[in-house]
């Protein structure tokens, strides 16, 4: 009888131990995109200012205060109307005022994130960009945010967790007193 009980007490460890390992940080990756539709038309006096959110559920639904960023990417789809010879795109990021010029208006332009731009990700799940025309006008067609990090659970979620190891000491506690 004993070895019956000490196999289903095995067994309870071990399940018990498969939940610990889905208790722990994920890496994960929350991701937003601004779609400008026709595009949004950039000129040197009217600047591209927007904020992307990566708190939402279509981002991915990042916790403030609770999950971390380790890092950024910022993808810009710039295109050209072709009206004058040249025109230079002026991007800017929270901690680099030139985060990136680019003069070939003619795709999608990249900027990796910087560590002030991680901070207010972290801190607000917001980030707030700006693009500007140094010479020339564009426009924006798109803009997506590639958020890398780790997401913990909930401290609820542990609490249950532990909850259930506690009832199933307690059943087992109850049988052996039987």
């Amino acid at each position: 009888m004993k070895v019956k009980k000490l196999g289903v007490l095995a067994s309870l460890a071990v399940v018990a131990a498969s939940f610990c390992g889905a208790a722990n940080a994920a890496q994960v990756t929350w991701e937003d995109t601004i779609d400008f539709g026709a595009g949004r038309e950039v000129t040197p006096w009217s600047p591209a200012v927007y904020t992307h959110d990566i708190t939402t559920a279509d981002a991915g639904g990042f916790k403030v205060g609770q999950d971390t960023v380790s890092s950024y990417y910022l993808t810009l789809d710039l295109y050209d109307d072709n009206d004058k010879a040249t025109e230079i795109a002026l991007f800017s990021d929270p901690g680099n005022l030139v985060a990136g010029v680019w003069s070939d208006l003619s795709g999608v332009e990249g900027v990796k994130g910087t560590i002030l731009g991680r901070w207010l990700l972290e801190d607000t799940g917001h980030l707030t960009v700006a693009i500007s025309s140094l010479l020339g006008d564009f426009y924006l067609g798109s803009s997506t945010l590639s958020v890398k990090g780790t997401s913990v659970p909930e401290p609820a979620t542990l609490a249950l967790f532990g909850a259930a190891l506690l009832g199933f000491g307690l059943i087992r506690r109850k049988r052996l007193e039987a």
